[in-house]
Parts: structure tokens; sequence; C-alpha cells
């Protein structure tokens, strides 16, 4: 019978599945009964009861401490067991998180049930008052804020409830228990935190109160900068006064995004001053631009939109970087083109490389025969070797590029003698071999260019013709190829040293250079003439505002320029018309190579000078700064993650009232009864400030190397340009009529003819080195060129201007054109030209035709003055008949430089910067925030968040002493940044002119309550 036909004693296997199932269910429900056992009806109960009392009891007790979390709220942990137990990170929370712990404690302290004899308690493990037992506690509480910030979800755990019966506890039960508590608590301390981080967020870090400041005080520094560049009598471009009022405009801005809404009290206090400070002092009393004035300290965003010419008595804001500067590369193709013509070399492209290749092509050796004396003993053996050579082929080279090609067998002939010795017999035995190689030789040779020009076809070559109708390497090929084989020994010495080397293969080569054609250096000469002017055409735009922060690199840019169009420049043909075409292509490429190379050297030069340059701004001039000029440009700030916004359910929901104390941060000392969160009996600064004009003189400043840094050269003496214009301003300004001249004006023209004399020094010795740089290898006659100096006198009115035209390079073209006049040829007076430019270039950048800086400031001082003066005197009505004197004075004034005169040297003066380095410092007595909440009795209320520097206490113990958790540090905050006004090139300029350089507030650099001398003891003001 067959497995599958029996069925004798056979269980159905479903059957026994379900055996097991039901097996496997009695035996767990027997053991969780045994884990679990059940408890008694009365105990159960009674727990149960007692826990619904907890749930009210905790509720209350959370409510509570976090009402005492608001109104004391902890940001900086006390040095104590309960200030231990608090995160660095987190105070605030964990105060709140240990408050919620011990109330908890205490609210389910009481609270018991019995039912039937049996007695239920509540409670959390104890506190003994040590750290490690804080933490634990604190541990115990979990919260979160919910319900958009207006509640709070908060979690304790370990809560233990037990029954007794008696002494003898009969069940016993551990659990959490979460609710939720309508209060704001959580959401108000993290919209101050917010609200403190964005008032000390650096300005580049986000959008915050630095970043708000440099938007306002740019707007003003332009506002003013310009009005002073259109006439205002502004001496003061950027005070302090300027930064309070554009402080507490971004403070409340500030507020705004924190909070939703801003002070109220502040907010009307803010009026006041914008009408006292804004319209009446930003543009020097010109109450036409109230409006704009305005607009500039409470959006700042309305400022930099104009573009077009301010009428007569109007006032046009500007970007900083309207328009930008042109920047082409004159000065390197002036020095790459002259290094290129002293040094014409066209000897690579007339080289000719041979090469010798000799091969072993094949090998016969025979064996060497071994000795075969038996019983002889060998003394010592002499070989010897003789080696013939004997040509199998030589095939001309034809029309191959073979010059030689032969094959020679190498045959060596070896023959060794043996000398033997038995018992004091001496014999002798010989014996020969050979060894023959086959070596081919061959001897080749090609044009091997080695210069800057493009791979290309060259042809015609190795016969006469191309450009020039030259040689063009006529023969060269035979004798590059005889020059490698004669450097060898020839072909059979050559060959038998290949094949006795046990190598198979030798290459040798030699390069020879083929004959040029005259009046090439000529001819390649004026191409690169006509380069040069292509190349110095090139320019590239820079933003103002790049040059004034220091960032700019005029260099580089033409560099990536120039290599951008270098093919189009360098204009290779597909084809080279011979070697003569090739070397004129390849100086050509060398000539764009020096360009590059002096603008990459002028560039890395550049990078060094603007580190310096904003080395020189100290702290507060960043690697940032042309971030913060970006800034001030009033493009939008942006919203950050922490920002108010009006959309989506967040704390938006709840309406958050700041209520600051003073609501209006003022430079002045406030007292209690103006302020009632000042001590009684103490005085305060709520706000300091700092504001530095980097520039504060029209040249150079004894506490400032910027000029320095910029021009270059010391502070012993000026640029002759920067001289030569001091002297135009100083005799515009000079009254010519004795009887109208004052006591300064006398001085003045003193000071003046001082300055003329300094001036015409220079002057004359950059006219003997113009001569000198003319007359170097060009063939001009000195005479000749002194006759041109005479002739170009004549082309400028006055000394100061003809100083100018020789510090900035207009002076060449007059120059040239006067040589010209005196008969010398275009291309030459060219060559000269370029030869004077670079050289005065080089004068002035060596300081060689400087003049003292002493003298040029005491000169545009006493213009200065006598403007000061003769204005003051006009507008207060006294001055009569006078008016023409006046404004020449006045014009006179304008040419001199206020501020600093930007360019990337050697260009010409593109614009006029000056810059303020700000820093402000401030600190609220008391900041609070308002916010609906839950009253004790249930109903609603307000809840009341208090920055004061309150200290908080606890009683974590419950052994009556409250204990100290820490304190609410006063909100307080510090922000820097660095305004930049940028005006266009010409007289007055921009910068500060009342002799106050570092204006300093009331109370620098300590906010707050005065004689703290915590602050001072910790502060290092610059």
């Amino acid at each position: 019978m067959s497995f599958a036909d029996d069925d004798r004693g056979r269980i159905p296997f479903a059957l026994v599945g379900v055996l097991l199932l039901l097996g496997a269910s009695v035996y767990a429900t027997g053991v969780a009964d045994r884990t679990h056992p059940s408890i008694e009806r009365p105990a159960a109960a009674a727990m149960d009861g007692v826990t619904r009392d907890a749930r009210p009891a905790l509720r209350m007790a959370v409510r509570d401490a976090a009402r005492e979390s608001a109104g004391t709220p902890v940001t900086a942990p006390a040095d104590t067991a309960a200030g231990r137990a608090l995160n660095d990170s987190r105070p605030f929370v964990d105060a709140l998180r240990l408050r919620i712990a011990v109330a908890a404690r205490e609210s389910v302290s009481e609270l018991a049930r019995e039912r039937g004899g049996v007695r239920a308690t509540v409670d959390l493990p104890p506190i003994d008052g040590s750290t490690a037992s804080l933490r634990r506690a604190k541990s115990d509480i979990g919260i979160t804020a919910v319900d958009g910030g207006a509640a709070m979800r908060v979690t304790i755990r370990n809560l233990t409830v037990r029954a007794r019966d008696g002494d003898r506890t009969i069940a016993q039960r551990r659990r959490n228990v979460t609710f939720t508590v309508e209060t704001p608590v959580l959401a108000l301390h993290r919209r101050a935190s917010t609200y403190e981080r964005r008032l000390n967020r650096g300005a580049l870090a986000g959008p915050g109160l630095a970043r708000g400041l440099t938007t306002r005080l740019t707007a003003v520094a332009m506002a003013r900068g310009y009005g002073r560049y259109a006439g205002t009598p502004i001496r003061n471009v950027l005070g302090n006064r300027h930064v309070e009022l554009s402080t507490n405009a971004a403070v409340l801005a500030q507020q705004r995004a924190a909070f939703g809404r801003h002070d109220p009290a502040g907010a009307r206090a803010m009026d006041v001053a914008t009408v006292k400070v804004g319209v009446l002092d930003v543009l020097g009393g010109r109450h036409g631009d109230a409006a704009a004035v305005t607009k500039a300290f409470v959006n700042p965003n309305a400022v930099g939109g104009a573009t077009s010419e301010p009428a007569p008595g109007e006032f046009a804001p500007r970007r900083p970087d309207d328009p930008p500067i042109n920047a082409s590369p004159d000065a390197a193709a002036d020095r790459a083109f002259l290094g290129s013509i002293d040094d014409v070399s066209t000897a690579g492209s007339y080289r000719v490389r041979g090469q010798l290749r000799v091969t072993v092509r094949s090998r016969a050796i025979e064996s060497r025969p071994e000795p075969r004396l038996r019983d002889w003993t060998l003394v010592d053996e002499e070989t010897s070797e003789r080696t013939v050579v004997r040509t199998v082929e030589d095939a001309p080279a034809g029309s191959t590029e073979a010059v030689v090609d032969r094959v020679l067998d190498v045959t060596t002939h070896h023959t060794v003698e043996r000398h033997w010795r038995r018992n004091g017999t001496v014999r002798t035995t010989s014996a020969e071999w050979t060894e023959t190689a086959r070596v081919a030789v061959r001897a080749t040779a090609a044009y091997d260019p080695d210069d800057a020009a493009p791979d290309r076809l060259t042809e015609p070559l190795f016969e006469p013709g191309g450009a020039l109708d030259g040689p063009n390497l006529d023969g060269a090929r035979e004798r590059a190829a005889e020059a490698v084989l004669d450097a060898n020994g020839g072909a059979d010495t050559v060959a038998e040293r290949v094949a006795a080397g046990g190598g198979d293969t030798l290459v040798r080569s030699r390069t020879i250079t083929g004959r040029r054609p005259g009046g090439i250096d000529t001819w390649i000469t004026a191409d690169l003439r006509e380069l040069r002017r292509e190349v110095a055409n090139v320019s590239v735009s820079i933003p103002r505002t790049a040059v004034a922060s220091g960032d700019a690199n005029a260099r580089a840019q033409l560099a990536a320029a120039l290599r951008e169009r270098r093919d189009e420049l360098l204009d290779a043909p597909a084809t080279y018309d011979g070697a003569a075409d090739r070397a004129r292509v390849a100086a050509r490429a060398a000539y764009l190579d020096r360009v590059l190379a002096e603008l990459d050297a002028r560039a890395a030069d550049t990078r060094d000078r603007n580190v310096d340059y904003q080395d020189e701004l100290g702290d507060r001039a960043t690697a940032g700064l042309s971030e913060l000029i970006e800034l001030g440009r009033g493009r939008s700030e942006g919203r950050p993650s922490d920002a108010y916004t009006d959309s989506g359910r967040s704390d938006d929901d709840i309406v958050i009232t700041p209520d600051a104390s003073p609501g209006y941060l003022t430079l002045q000392s406030v007292d209690h009864g103006q302020v009632p969160s000042v001590p009684a009996g103490e005085s305060a600064h709520p706000l300091t400030a700092r504001t530095t004009n980097w520039i504060a003189l029209p040249y150079g400043d004894a506490a400032s190397g910027i000029v320095d840094t910029l021009l270059g050269g010391g502070s012993r003496q000026v640029s002759l340009d920067a001289a030569a214009g001091t002297l135009i301003a100083a005799n515009r300004t000079v009254v010519t009529s004795p009887e109208n001249q004052s006591e300064e004006s006398a001085a003045l023209a003193a000071n003046r003819d001082e300055l003329a004399a300094a001036v015409g020094n220079s002057v004359q010795e950059a006219e003997r080195a113009v001569c000198a740089a003319a007359t170097n290898g060009t063939g001009v006659e000195r005479s000749t060129c002194r006759a041109a100096v005479v002739d170009a006198r004549d082309r400028w009115p006055t000394l100061g201007h003809r100083g100018q035209a020789m510090a900035n390079g207009s002076y060449v073209p007059p120059f040239a054109a006067a040589l010209a006049a005196r008969g010398v040829d275009r291309a030459t007076a060219d060559e000269a030209g370029v030869r004077v430019r670079v050289r005065l270039r080089e004068l002035s950048a060596e300081r060689a035709v400087g003049v003292p800086a002493a003298t040029t400031n005491r000169t545009a001082s006493m213009v200065q003055q006598v403007a000061r003066d003769t204005a003051q005197t006009e507008l207060s009505g006294t001055l009569e008949n006078a008016s023409a004197k006046a404004t020449r004075r006045l014009t006179g004034a304008s040419r001199l430089p206020a501020g600093m005169p930007v360019a990337p040297p050697p260009y010409s003066w593109i614009a006029t910067v000056n810059a303020w380095s700000v820093t402000v410092r401030g600190e609220y007595q008391r900041f609070a925030l308002r916010a609906r909440g839950v009253a004790p009795d249930g109903g609603s209320g307000t809840v009341r968040y208090v920055r004061d520097g309150t200290v908080a206490h606890l009683d974590v113990d419950r052994d009556g002493r409250a204990e100290r958790v820490g304190r609410g540090k006063r909100v307080d905050f510090e922000a820097s940044t660095t305004v930049v006004a940028v005006v266009p090139p010409g007289m007055p300029g921009v910068g500060d002119v009342d002799g106050n350089r570092d204006e300093q507030s009331p109370g620098w650099p300590c906010p707050g309550v005065d004689g703290d001398e915590s602050c001072k003891a910790t502060d290092n003001p610059e």
C-alpha cells in the first residue's frame, strides 16, 4: 500500500493548528495574570478619583509657574545649586520647567481619596535641593508650545499614585500626565529672544538693527553729501544726532518684525524726533526737502531711485555706484609695447630641429669558446677586439624628410689568449668569435618654431618666399641634419657606438636658426604699434562702490577681458605666409602675454593694496565692507525665518504689544523723573554712539593712514595732482584787491605762494624727465625735445593746470603734437609719447615729483577758512557789494577735495568717497511684552513678560527659604556698521569739515545706569 493511500492513525493538520493556538492563548493569559494581578475595587476607585483631582491642581500649578517665569524670566543662571541645574543654552525654558516641577509637588502634596478603608495619594519624586536632584526633577517636565504659541502642552512624568490599607501599600501606579494650559509664556520669551537677536545681529548676518541702520544712515549720508556737493553749507555730513534718530527708526522696525507691532510711545517719540532732526537738520535747514528726508529715515528704500541731475535748489539722491567707472589697460599696454620693441626677437620662429635616430635592426653573436685543457691551471687571459663598419644600404633622402638614411653592418672580431700552468710548465692557447649588428642611421630635419604663436600650417617653407619675400629657411633642413650628425661623430662612429652599447636605439637632436630677412624688426614694430592702440581701447566698467570699499580690482577685470578677446586681438591667420608671418604673430602673442603678465602682477599688487586699505579702516571696516555698501544702496532687507508674518497659524495669532522703557532711546542722560524705570537718584544713558569719519582732512590725517594707503607714499608728501588742484583752488580764492584783503586772505596768499613754488619745482623735475624719456632710443634730438616742451606749455593757462596734466596723463598728446610740429615723424613722435607717459606714471608712483603735504594742507585749510568766513558774512547780510568776490571764493573752495579722491591708479580721479564707522550701544531699563492669557480665577487676563534685571528666586526644597535661580538680563544691544557716501568727481567732494573726526556721545561706551564700572572695565574702546 502506498503512503498516499494509507490513512491509518492520521490527524488533520488544521486541527493541530487550532489546538496549538488555543494552548498558547491560555498560557499567555495565565502568565499575564500572574504579572499584573488584579486590584481590589475600592483601591482602584480611590486611585482613579485622586488621579482626576490631580489634573486641575497640576494645571493651576503650571499656570502660576508660567506667570512667575514671565514676570521674572531667567536668562542668566545664578551660581547656585538651582542655577547650575539650568542649561546655559536655554535657561528660561529650564527655569520654567524647574518652577513647574516645584509647583507640581506642592499642588499634589495634599491630595487624597478614601474608599472602603483604602486611602489613595499622589506624589512625585522628592527634591532635596541638590543640583542633581533638581536636574532629575526638571527632566520629568516636558513643555511644548501649541496652538500657535497661545498655549503650552505640559507633560509631568513619574507621577505615582498609591493605595494603602493602613501602613500597607496594596496597589501602586506610575504614570505620565499630559495636558494643555492656555499661556503664551513660551511665545513671549521666544519673541523677546528673537527681538534681542535682531538687535545684536551683524549687518551681514541678516536683517536686524545693524542692517537697518546701514540703509538709513547711508540714505542720510548720501542726502547730506549731495546737499554739500550742491552747495549747501553742511560741515558735518553724518553725526551722532543722525545716528540716534536712525537707530530708533530701525529699532521700531525690528519690533514690528519680531512682534507684529511696535511700542506706541516709542513711535510717538520718533515722530517728534524726526521733525526735529530730519527736517531741521538733515539738509542744513533746507525745508523744501523735508518729505524726502523723512522718507530717508523711515523708509530708506525710497532713497536711490533718482537718476536725473537735480534742478537748482533741489535734491536728487543717487545710488553710490551710478554711474560706473570705465577703466582701460593703457598703462600696461604702454609698458608692454616698450618692452617688446626694445627686445624684438624672431629667432624662435626660424628654428629648425635636426634629429638623429640610430636603431639596431638585428644582432648575430657567436658563442665565446670555453677553455678545454684538462689538468692545467688557467693563470690569466687577455681579450682584444677589432671592429669593421660596412655600408649595406645608402638611400638618399630624395623627397622624404630624411637627409641621411643609411644601413650599416658593424662586425666586431674578438680574440682571447689564455695562459696555463702545470708542474712548472707554461702554455698559451687562443680562440676567436665575432659579433655582427645591422644598424640603421637616419638623420631628419623639421620646422620646430619655439615662439608664442599658435600652431598653424606654414607655407611656403624651406624655400624662398612668404611675407617680406625672404630666404624663408631655404637650405635649413640640410644644415640641421648635418649639424646633428656631425655633433655625434658621423654615421660610422655613431653606428659603432650604438652596436657596442648593448642598447637598441639612440635618439639625439640639435637645433639651428635659419636666416631672417632684413627689415623684419621694423615691420613687426609697426604691427605692434597698431596692436597697442587696440589693446589700450579695451575697457571694463567697475562699480564706484567697489572702488570705495577696496574690493575693486580693475587690473584683474581687464586681464579677464583681454583673455576673453585674446584670439580676436591676436588675429592669427589659418596658414602663416612663411616664417616671417609666423614671427609677426609670435610677436603679437608675446606682446599680449606681456600685457597680461603686467596686469596679473598689478592685480596681485592691487589685492595686497586693497587688504592694506581695508586694514586701515579699523575693526569696523570688515572684509564685508562691499556687502555693507550694497545694503546701504537701499535694497530690500528680505525676511528671515524669525521675522513676523501675518499668514498661517503661528505665533501671529497672539497679540503681543511691546512696552519699552524708555520708548525712545536718546543719547542724552535721563533720570527717574523722566524715565520711571531708572532707579531713583540715578541717571542713565539709554543709548550711546560713536561716529568716526575716516578722512577728516583733504589729503591726510595724523590719526589715519587711509589716504597714504590709497594714494601711495608717506604722510610727508602728496601727489602732484593733489597739490596742483589745491593750487588752482587757492588761485581762485585769493582776493587780489588790496582794499578788500582780510587777514585770512593775506595768510592764504602767502601759503599759496609757498605752494606754487613747490609745485613749480615738481613740474620742472617732470619736464626734465620728459626729455630724458623721449630721447631714449627714439632718435629724437634733445634740443628738439626741449623746444617741444616749451611749445607745449602754451596748452595750459596756469602752473597748476600744467601740473595736473603731467600727473593725470593728459600732457602727452599735446607734447607728441609739438614734436611732430618740430619735424619728428609720426611713428617716432608716437613712440616718444609712449615713453614719456610711462615715465611720468613712474615718477608719480615713486613720488619723485611729490609736493610737501604740510604745505598743501596748510593752503587747503586756509582756502576752507576763507570760504567759510565769506559764506558766514554773506549769509549774515553784512557783506555789501561783494557777491561776486564771495562767489569767487566759494568757487575756489569748491575745488578742494573733501574726502578721498579715488581711482584705480594710474587712472584719473573718478569719484570722491568718504565713509563713517558707526557703533551704537543701547540698554532698556525695562522691556516688557503684553499678551492675552488666563487669569488666576480662570478668566481672561494679561500675561506680562518683563526684562528689567530682577533676580528670580525659588524655594526649591520647601524649606521656607527662596534660593536664587538667576536673573532676567536687561535687553541690551550693540550694532556696528560702515556707511559710505560717494559723489561724482569734482568739488567740494564729501566729508566732515567741522574738526570733530571722532564723535563720541555722552556716556560712551557704556549705556545704562551711569557709573556702571563693570561696563568700562570690560570695554575696550578704539
